[in-house]
């Protein structure tokens, strides 16, 4: 593809001729991160819808499949807020022995931790059963009964300020606790919110071989308008008919 002005040009890859490693290697972060690098993963309907009959996983293929695995094998932690949480998988985030392999050649610490962003502290008590517990940012206006829960459930708690959670908070906090490849996996709220705090590094957006209309939300939604400019960095084709695009900003 042709570079436009000085920008260096965007790739293009049939996913199907990528091993897992090389995949990895496309999606990991930059070397030398001096502070968190915040990248989002969703996908969405040809039509701009991120459910079908109110669940994301509807919408997945095969190929949204294996490079959501890779992102989250080439991060250091994954972003959700508490509603995301509560859905199982993120009980148990184990990576294979070949993720495991490539993360200690690259640098990476062997486990891939969960934060939590809950202002009120109320947590899905199946992910405190998780070989590593997740880490909770929770508002210092969060109820005593929230916090004898999550003191006592063996969770890393960090205080925030009180009310909703920053988006510069959440940089911080990450950032203290030396998490610098970070992936956010949502949902809309957690998203919308960085997005109007002007903290998303980079969106991995796959757009899903199907139009399905209906009341779904898009991926994003804030009360006034916000305009991040992008540029496309990389393009994912699959034999079955997904698009995934890694966006970065300009």
């Amino acid at each position: 593809m042709t570079a436009v002005g000085a920008r260096p040009p965007s790739t293009l890859h049939e996913a199907e001729t990528l091993t897992d490693d090389a995949l990895r290697d496309l999606l990991a972060y930059p070397e030398n991160l001096t502070g968190p690098r915040l990248r989002a993963n969703f996908i969405a309907s040809i039509d701009g819808a991120v459910t079908l009959d109110g669940a994301g996983r509807k919408l997945g293929t095969p190929t949204d499949r294996r490079v959501f695995n890779r992102l989250r094998e080439v991060a250091d932690v994954i972003v959700v807020g508490a509603t995301t949480a509560a859905s199982k998988p993120y009980a148990d985030l184990r990576l294979d022995t070949d993720a495991h392999t490539w993360r200690l050649a690259h640098g990476l610490p062997p486990a891939l931790r969960l934060v939590v962003v809950s202002s009120r502290g109320v947590i899905p008590p199946h992910l405190f059963t998780a070989t590593v517990p997740p880490i909770v940012l929770v508002s210092a206006s969060a109820t005593s009964s929230a916090r004898r829960a999550l003191d006592a459930s063996g969770a890393v708690v960090c205080e925030m300020a009180e009310g909703q959670i920053g988006s510069a908070a959440i940089r911080q906090a990450l950032d203290g606790l030396g998490l610098h490849r970070v992936l956010v996996e949502g949902g809309p709220t957690l998203f919308s919110h960085l997005i109007a705090g002007d903290e998303i590094d980079e969106l991995c957006l796959t757009t899903s071989p199907m139009m399905v209309a209906g009341p779904a939300r898009r991926i994003a939604a804030t009360p006034e308008h916000v305009a991040i400019r992008m540029r496309r960095k990389d393009v994912l084709l699959g034999d079955d008919g997904t698009v995934i695009v890694r966006w970065i900003r300009r």
